[in-house]
């Protein structure tokens, strides 16, 4: 997904991972728009989810929270996140931990090395999905790889989204990464893009979106509703929407084991 400018000429990208624009790009109303929309909160401003419950995906992904490395890069800097959240902190001195870069060369797959590079097309929803497979069997994995791609905002989708994000907050043995309009959400630019899911407020029905587009964004919250709207959104590359893909370890005792 791809890094368009951010400007008013924004209304015609339909691919993601947003990097900004130069200022000359920035119109005069830029200046004082506030930094998230009204369906966006950031975590700056609501921490008491994150006090008063365990919220296991969060505190698993916060040690290895990065930045897409180019304006094309969010679905390889998500994918970092998930393998380190999901490996857990390796037990030695001589294991490395997971980078973007390394995430590219341990999958090798051209296409993802060349739309993911700066200025690159970023990736559909599709292509995605696997990716992500190709991602955890790179690294040894033994998980399995879902994907919900929901077809319209009806209360039985909403129903099964929750359902979804409700089970994946149990415990930090899966993560879910998210792909959504980003636009939606913080009320900027409209164009497609890909976070992990930090975590899910089931009482207040809002999730935590760790945007790692950081160039412009800290984790936000926003609600459930407003993201089956962000991921049903169709773009250029992925007409029909797009959706979530949950990574869960078959045997969360193995976190931490895993070397490399």
């Amino acid at each position: 997904m791809k890094a368009p400018f951010r400007s008013a000429l924004l209304a015609l990208s339909t691919v993601a991972c947003l990097a900004g624009p130069p200022a000359a790009a920035q119109d005069a109303q830029s200046e004082t728009k506030p930094k998230f929309g009204p369906d966006a909160v950031p975590m700056t401003d609501d921490r008491a989810y994150l006090r008063r419950a365990g919220a296991p995906d969060f505190w698993a992904m916060m040690p290895y929270y990065t930045a897409q490395q180019t304006g094309s890069a969010c679905s390889v800097a998500s994918v970092a996140m998930m393998i380190n959240a999901l490996r857990g902190l390796p037990p030695l001195s001589s294991n490395r931990l997971v980078t973007q870069a390394r995430v590219l060369n341990e999958v090798d797959d051209d296409g993802w090395k060349a739309a993911t590079a700066e200025n690159g097309d970023g990736v559909s929803f599709a292509d995605f999905a696997g990716l992500v497979q190709k991602s955890v069997d790179a690294f040894g994995l033994d998980a399995t790889v879902e994907v919900f791609r929901p077809k319209d905002t009806s209360p039985e989708t909403l129903g099964e989204l929750r359902r979804i994000l409700d089970e994946n907050e149990r415990d930090d043995s899966d993560i879910i990464l998210l792909a959504y309009d980003q636009g939606t959400l913080t009320g900027d630019a409209t164009v497609g893009h890909i976070a992990p899911l930090g975590a899910y407020d089931a009482e207040t029905h809002r999730v935590l979106v760790m945007d790692v587009d950081r160039l412009w964004y800290v984790p936000y919250w926003s609600s459930d509703e407003k993201l089956l709207e962000a991921m049903v959104k169709p773009d250029r590359s992925d007409p029909t929407g797009s959706g979530l893909i949950h990574v869960r370890l078959k045997d969360a005792r193995l976190k931490g084991r895993t070397a490399g």
